[in-house]
């Protein structure tokens, strides 16, 4: 009899305070172009991961150069391995990421890739980010071979030629993205 009441009591304490199951609604991705963003009232959020796009521009580097074209180094556009053409000289950089911010209800926030973030209803979040612009001037022709002096990696500066383009003056898209799994609160 005893276990019976210890029993009842318990099912009846752990019910009077559930605060509902969750059910998963949409995975939602949060960028700078997403705007401010508020829960929905009757869903939470969990902000599963973050990223930083790892954007990259471009901007002049030195004068042209005229590489002779070969078997060993090919034209980057036509594959041809004879004859030379004049060609830019451009640098090749990371964004920087320093003022690329998530801000949740008002303050900025670092978040922690190994533990989830849980939002609840009326939350608001916010991503900003630091603007990033290639400078070339002119911008490079789509099939217009170039020289290339990558910086990207903090430990080293690679030299090689590409054909990649084209590559346009103005913004680059350099923020953070955010992973986002809403769930339905279900009482």
């Amino acid at each position: 009899m005893r276990l019976i009441i210890i029993t009842t009591l318990l099912f009846l304490g752990t019910n009077l305070f559930s605060q509902g199951n969750l059910q998963f609604n949409q995975v939602l991705l949060v960028t700078v172009n997403s705007g401010q963003l508020t829960v929905p009232t009757g869903k939470v959020w969990k902000v599963t991961a973050s990223s930083t796009e790892s954007a990259v521009y471009y901007s002049n580097y030195s004068s042209n150069v005229t590489p002779t074209w070969s078997v060993t180094n090919p034209n980057p556009c036509t594959g041809a391995t004879t004859g030379s053409t004049s060609v830019r000289r451009i640098s090749k950089n990371q964004c920087p990421d320093a003022n690329n911010k998530v801000i949740i209800n008002g303050a900025k926030y670092s978040l922690n890739t190994s533990n989830p973030l849980w939002l609840p209803a009326g939350a608001t979040v916010d991503v900003s980010s630091t603007p990033c612009v290639n400078t070339l001037s002119p911008g490079i022709s789509a099939n217009t071979p170039y020289y290339v002096r990558d910086q990207t990696d903090p430990g080293a500066t690679v030299i090689y030629y590409e054909c990649d383009g084209p590559i346009n003056q103005g913004a680059v898209s350099n923020g953070i993205i955010l992973s986002v799994i809403e769930f339905n609160v279900i009482p």
